[in-house]
């Protein structure tokens, strides 16, 4: 749009030239440029506007409120063995900050040893949104989780608002499956590494999103093996990693 503009010899031509049978043509010029800049604003407009299911926002709604609660099981691997933890988790949306182009929501996690046990707060993130992506701060480090549009193959630098080392996520579909946690078809998978097991060990985390409902389950597992004498354990050993599965069992809104 910035294109549509009268050179500097134009305009002196115009400027100089008063008579009224040239003024009604420029006139005329003047108004279709206009009426032809005004329709492309339209349009870009009515572009931002779009069905938000289309562009995928609903793959992780955002209502002040509302709780997700999760079953978890994480284990960590050490030289001496490994540590297993089972616990629920329950992520709550309980403020938000507006700004021009974007809005932060603050997110509550509590977690708790089962069912019958009380919920102790653990930590607060934050996640903010985007017209183009979505990102959660984790202990003060963003990633960015989704991009929009949500579609099968597009990829993303998930490190883009941190310092570390460039990590390309991408979207996998999963149409033709079921979770049976959520019960629904219209979900999306996000790789954020795929690292099979080798001679140094494994990478292997990705997370699932439903359409309406948000993040459904979360699978990581990362290992480390020994790979020289001074390492503190047996060569092609798991030295150092950490897995976990999270998955959803319940979600709501606080009254």
């Amino acid at each position: 749009m910035d294109n549509f503009k009268l050179s500097s010899e134009q305009a002196e031509l115009k400027i100089a030239n008063n008579s009224f049978s040239k003024s009604i043509p420029l006139f005329k010029w003047l108004r279709g440029i206009l009426l032809l800049v005004a329709g492309v604003g339209i349009s870009c407009s009515e572009s931002r506007k779009a069905d938000p299911s289309t562009l995928g926002y609903d793959f992780y709604p955002l209502n002040i409120g509302q709780y997700r609660i999760y079953d978890v099981e994480e284990i960590k691997y050490l030289v001496s063995g490994f540590d297993t933890t089972v616990f629920q988790l329950r992520e709550t949306i309980f403020d938000s900050i507006s700004s021009i182009d974007q809005t932060v929501y603050l997110l509550r996690r509590d977690i708790r040893a089962d069912d019958t046990a009380p919920w102790k707060s653990d930590s607060v993130w934050s996640v903010t949104s985007t017209s183009n992506y979505l990102s959660i701060s984790e202990n003060n480090i963003p990633y960015i989780k989704l991009t929009f549009p949500v579609k099968e193959g597009r990829d993303w630098d998930a490190n883009s608002l941190n310092s570390k080392d460039p990590s390309t996520s991408y979207y996998q579909s999963m149409s033709n499956s079921i979770i049976d946690s959520v019960g629904t078809e219209s979900h999306m998978r996000v790789i954020i590494e795929d690292i099979e097991e080798n001679v140094t060990g494994v990478d292997l985390r990705s997370e699932v999103y439903a359409r309406g409902i948000g993040l459904v389950e979360k699978d990581y597992l990362v290992q480390k093996k020994c790979t020289s004498s001074d390492c503190g354990g047996d060569l092609g050993e798991v030295i150092a990693g950490r897995s976990l599965k999270q998955v959803l069992i319940e979600i709501g809104n606080e009254e």
